[in-house]
């Protein structure tokens, strides 16, 4: 089967969307802010990486806010209980 070929295929089931890049934008945005919303220590680690400056600076603000966000609605605590439990396992501290 060519790429030409697809063309003829049948469209699936269901009904097709009329807007199907911004509804797989709203998807990974959303993905990535539950990821950062659950996780909020590997977003703040990720930008304290960046050589500092203004926009540097005002992201890690705004990383540090959704991480103190998170921990007082309890979305990081699932993510801190299996670090912990797998630091136990491994036999590792946290440093």
């Amino acid at each position: 089967m060519s790429a030409s070929d697809l063309d003829h295929l049948e469209p699936g089931p269901g009904i097709p969307l009329r807007h199907p890049l911004r509804t797989t934008a709203i998807v990974i945005y959303a993905t990535l802010f539950l990821l950062a919303l659950t996780i909020p220590r590997s977003l703040t680690n990720w930008l304290k990486g960046f050589e500092p400056n203004d926009m540097q600076i005002a992201a890690l603000q705004a990383a540090e806010g959704l991480a103190t966000f998170s921990h007082r609605i309890g979305a990081d605590r699932p993510f801190a209980v299996g670090r912990d439990w797998f630091l136990n396992a491994a036999g590792k501290r946290e440093d």
